[in-house]
């Protein structure tokens, strides 16, 4: 079995960074339905860290973890 997260990581005022993460992303997201949710994440200034607003999108990426159910 497949399991999939979409990691996005934003910078804060300090250049810190920040990550959001989401589980089970639709399979045939694109880059830039991502960017542009990202973009509107930084905009709508919805998160605060300890060392300030989030000001920039980073980067994003999709990890795909393989799970085997072992039986004994």
């Amino acid at each position: 079995m497949d399991r999939a997260k979409l990691e996005m990581e934003f910078l804060d005022s300090t250049g810190g960074k920040f990550k959001v993460t989401i589980d089970d992303p639709r399979e045939d997201i694109t880059g830039e339905e991502i960017k542009t949710v990202m973009e509107d994440i930084v905009a709508r200034d919805i998160f605060y860290t300890n060392a300030g607003s989030i000001v920039a999108a980073n980067a994003a990426r999709i990890i795909t973890t393989t799970i085997q159910e072992m039986e004994f």
